[in-house]
Formats: C-alpha cells, sequence, structure tokens
C-alpha cells in the first residue's frame, strides 16, 4: 500500500536501487543510445519518450523515478501543469524549480536522496522575494508565482479552480480596491476575466496600463463616477453619489474642483490615491470658509461644510451624499437665514447681483456657494423697504397693500396730510446709520418701536400693541386732562380716513377745562393756525408738532 506518495520497498529492493544509483554501470545504462542521444535523453529514469516536445519536455514526470503517472505521488505532481501553457500562463522553463543538470552524472543530479532539490529561478524571485519548498505541506512558500497561496503540489487545479488562490480579486491595498481587472491590465486579461495574452501572466512583470483618470471611474464627460471603482453607476452607491451635481453645480450653484474634497493625484502610485476604499475626504478651500470645521462623516454619508451650511453659528450637516432629495433654497439656509441675518425674504433687495427678483432664481452661480457673500445696498434704505421714499410700501417681506403690517400707514406718516406735518422715521423708531447697525437687522419682525419727541409730549407714555398706538400724544393722549377723540388708538394698517378723521384724536371742543366752542369762538378764534373753515390748517406743518399754538385776542 502506498504511503505519503511513494510504495514500500523491501530492504533488499532498496539496497539494490541505492547501490545501483551509485555504481558507474547504473549511470552508463540510462545515457541515450549514440545513434539518436535526443530520444531517451533523460527519459530512461524519468518522463516518457513517446511524448511531443523536445528532450525536456519528454523528460519530465509522469512518469517519476518510480514508475508513477498519478499526480498525488510526489514525484509526479503539478509537473506537467507547470511545463506546459494554458488559459492563464505561458509554460514555465525546468530551471524555474530546479536545476538542469548537463549530464546524469552531474553534481546535485542523481547523487543524493530524494526528493530531487528544489531551487527556484528569477520568475519566482521578482521583488527579492526569498521562495522556499516546505516539504511538510508540500508547497512552494513566498514565491512570485503564487503570492500568498499554498499550492499543493500534489493537488494541482485546474486555471479555472486556481483563479484567485494566488492574489486577491482585488488584492489588498494598496492595489486599488476594484474588481475590474481589465481597467488596468486590458493588454492580459478582458473585462469577462479572460486571459487574452497568458504567456504575459505570472512571468514576473505585472503588467497595467496607468493611463488617465477615465481608466479606473468616470465616463466620458470627466473621471468622476459615474462609473465608480466597484463598478456601480446609481447615485445612492457612495461611490457615486452627488459627484456629478457637484462638478456641474448646477442651476443654483458654481462647479466645485475635485480638490476641494480629496485630493487630485499626480499619478497613480501617488500614496494615499489607490491605497484602499474608501477615498478620503480631505474638506478645504471654500469648504471651510468662516472658520467653520469641515469634515465628512463616512458614516452618515454627510458632510459639515460652508457648502451647505453657510452661517458657523447654526453648523448643520449636509443632505445626504447619496440621497435622491433634491436640494431647494432652504436646504441649506434659512430663507431668511436667522438672526442676526435680516428677516427679510426679499432676498434680492442684498444679494441683487446673485439671486433676480423673484428671489429664487440665481442669475450668477459662479457667485453662489464660493465662500463669499454677496450684498450690495445700491438704493440705500430703499434696497430693502420703500420706494419713492424709505417708508414703505415696499415692505421688508414684499408687500405693498396697507392691510400689511409692514405697510400699513406709513406713507400717511412720512409724508404727512392736508392736516397734520410729517412724521420723521425717527419719532417712531430708531434710523440707523448703517445697514448691520444694532438693532435694525439683528432681531426678528416686527421692528422694534421706539417712540421719541412728538410721541412722549405731553408726558404721554406710548405703546404700540396688537396693531395699534395708544398713549400717545399723536393721537390726543393729551395731559394731564383727557382729549376726548372718539378714536385715541387708531388701527396701523386701516388706511381709509377713518382712523384719524377730525375729532378722532380730541373732541370739539376737547372737555373742559377747554373752553367751550361756539359761533363767537370758534376754534380759530385761539389757535391761529386753524382755517376760517375750523376743519382745515393754515400752516399743517405746525399740526401734531407737540405744541399748542394759540393766539388769543
Amino acid at each position: 500500500m502506498a504511503r505519503n506518495g511513494f510504495w514500500p520497498l523491501g530492504a533488499a529492493c532498496v539496497g539494490a536501487v541505492v547501490l545501483g544509483l551509485a555504481s558507474p554501470g547504473c549511470l552508463e545504462r540510462h545515457e541515450a543510445p549514440a545513434e539518436d542521444p535526443d530520444v531517451a535523453r533523460c527519459t530512461s529514469c524519468h518522463g516518457d519518450p513517446e511524448r511531443a516536445g523536445d528532450y525536456v519536455l519528454r523528460s519530465a514526470p509522469p512518469k517519476d523515478l518510480l514508475g508513477q503517472s498519478e499526480p498525488g505521488y510526489f514525484g509526479v505532481g503539478a509537473h506537467q501543469i507547470h511545463l506546459n501553457a494554458s488559459a492563464t500562463h505561458a509554460a514555465f522553463p525546468c530551471t524555474e524549480c530546479h536545476v538542469v543538470p548537463d549530464s546524469v552524472e552531474a553534481p546535485g543530479h542523481a547523487d543524493d536522496a530524494r526528493p530531487a532539490d528544489v531551487t527556484f529561478g528569477p520568475i519566482a524571485k521578482t521583488g527579492g522575494l526569498e521562495p522556499y519548498y516546505s516539504e511538510a505541506p508540500r508547497t512552494c512558500i513566498n514565491s512570485h508565482c503564487h503570492g500568498d497561496g499554498w499550492p499543493v503540489w500534489s493537488e494541482p487545479r485546474t486555471s479555472a479552480e486556481a483563479c484567485g488562490s494566488c492574489h486577491g480579486l482585488p488584492p489588498p491595498a494598496p492595489h486599488p480596491q476594484s474588481e475590474n481587472c481589465s481597467v488596468c491590465h486590458g493588454e492580459v486579461i478582458d473585462a469577462d476575466r479572460q486571459f487574452i495574452a497568458p504567456a504575459r501572466h505570472v512571468d514576473g512583470i505585472v503588467d497595467y496600463d496607468a493611463g488617465d483618470c477615465q481608466q479606473c471611474h468616470g465616463g466620458d464627460e470627466n473621471p468622476a463616477p459615474p462609473l465608480d471603482t466597484l463598478g456601480n453607476f446609481d447615485v445612492t452607491a457612495i461611490g457615486v453619489g452627488a459627484h456629478q451635481a457637484h462638478l456641474s453645480g448646477g442651476a443654483s450653484s458654481r462647479p466645485l474642483a475635485c480638490n476641494e474634497c480629496h485630493r487630485v493625484p499626480e499619478s497613480v502610485e501617488e500614496p494615499t490615491h489607490a491605497d484602499g476604499l474608501p477615498a478620503e475626504v480631505t474638506l478645504s478651500g471654500i469648504a471651510a470658509t468662516m472658520g467653520i470645521d469641515a469634515a465628512w462623516d463616512h458614516g452618515d454619508a454627510t458632510c459639515s461644510a460652508f457648502c451647505h451650511s453657510p452661517s458657523p453659528d447654526n453648523a448643520h450637516p449636509s443632505p445626504p451624499w447619496n440621497g435622491e432629495t433634491p436640494l431647494t433654497c432652504t436646504t441649506c439656509h434659512g430663507a431668511p437665514p436667522p438672526l442676526p441675518h435680516p428677516q427679510s425674504t426679499t432676498c434680492s433687495a442684498c444679494h441683487g447681483d446673485v439671486v433676480d427678483d423673484d428671489n429664487h432664481t440665481i442669475i450668477d452661480r459662479l457667485r453662489h456657494v464660493n465662500g463669499t457673500v454677496d450684498v450690495a445696498f445700491e438704493g440705500g434704505c430703499t434696497s430693502c423697504h420703500g420706494d419713492v421714499n424709505a417708508a414703505p410700501p415696499l415692505d421688508t417681506e414684499g408687500n405693498r397693500a396697507t392691510t400689511a403690517p409692514g405697510v400699513g400707514a406709513h406713507q400717511t406718516h412720512v409724508v404727512g396730510t392736508g392736516n397734520s406735518r410729517p412724521v420723521p422715521c425717527g419719532e417712531c423708531h430708531v434710523v440707523p446709520r448703517l445697514v448691520l447697525a444694532a438693532g435694525h437687522v439683528d432681531s426678528a419682525l416686527p421692528a422694534e418701536l421706539v417712540f421719541s419727541d412728538v410721541a412722549l409730549a405731553g408726558g404721554a407714555t406710548p405703546m404700540y400693541e396688537n396693531g395699534r398706538c395708544s398713549s400717545t400724544s399723536c393721537h390726543g393722549a393729551v395731559f394731564p386732562q383727557e382729549s376726548g377723540g372718539t378714536n385715541t388708538e387708531p388701527r396701523w394698517n386701516r388706511v381709509d380716513g377713518t382712523e384719524a378723521a377730525c375729532g378722532s384724536c380730541h373732541g370739539l371742543p376737547p372737555p373742559p377745562p377747554h373752553p367751550l366752542a361756539s359761533p363767537e369762538f370758534p376754534c380759530n378764534y385761539c389757535h391761529m393756525n386753524v382755517a376760517a373753515d375750523d376743519t382745515s390748517f393754515v400752516y399743517p406743518e405746525l399740526h401734531v408738532d407737540g405744541i399748542i399754538t394759540l393766539a388769543v385776542p
């Protein structure tokens, strides 16, 4: 019965073999006949003289020195797989694994016990490797030919079974982590992993073409996915995601450069380029504008950066990189952004160089998401509110109707009427010297009312609440007595002449101790500014000015 690939021999037989191999007669007996020296050269002891090919191919087992033909025998093994070309490799010369003697008597040939001495050649030693054969597991170790694989010499496998046994598919990093072998090794293997030049495989040379970026990723338009290095096209794949949306910029933002999110290598071999997935994201430039700590979270597929969160005081993650939700104006910032940004939805008033009058369409996308907030106040105060003057209409929300709280009776006050003076803006609220002055646009609407001057005349304590002014000198809060007016708390956004008609602010005449009026003593008898009709004024600018103008005879 066989043991370890050998048939047991009797002691006498073993002795005869050893003595025979050691004698000159034995060596002479194995030489080829003189009349045709190549026919039986080497095949006297191993191989098959009837096999095709030169004497080297004929002399390789099977058969081995024991006459065995099965690969399971140590002397047979994978000789024929190595010596014959296949669909995955070229034929290997005998010298890649052991010395080929010039003659039977050559040292190291038949002068020591089996197994034969394995002496590796240049292909096996590629890359400075030091391969060796381990007899116990019957395998080559640390050879270029088999990489990290441990093929068993006496259990040879077919090429189809062996693919991937010598190196990973793909090999581990720093080899690019793509399974599309043909992208770089297209002269050797096709897209279906069929070898088109097997003689260039396992030959000690790694054939690859490190051409342009689009060999591994990208398409006809540019080198950015899709396609990614794993063969994905769908945006839900993290290797694809929003690459094209960023590079094109779409209708609302500028195109981004590749190096704003990751390094652009100068060559395929550059460290950190193809050393394994996922790619290293290093946000820089505009992404880190305004002191934002720009960072990428691979787990959530989001980034925190200026691009999607332009306020360092209100930083938030971006939409998922591989999501399919379209971006809107409010995806990255509020409309309007939170305080201290002006609480106006009329974006074009301040950003008219970038956004259209519809306050939505970006008219210069190169200036949007570029790290600079473009602000322009071409019309001074009227950039945000007002039209013929700085007072609404238009208000900061785009309203023109007087029923809107932001519009109301502004023009009635600022322009004045035939019966009252123009009211300066500063009597109702602070007039800022600069757009970004404290108290101007750094708080939510409505605007803060800070009454002054005439509104406070006579010791009045005016206030605005629920759309009405109350306790103002302007509308009849004349102290120390009541004015007797029919509407001393007029509604701000009712501008139809009914809120401030003659008699609304004070009685006609006011209650005592004011003297009673009579035909003999009409209003203009004491008040020289009142016209003869007792209902209009000679000098309207002197009415509602905080001073009671008298002319007592």
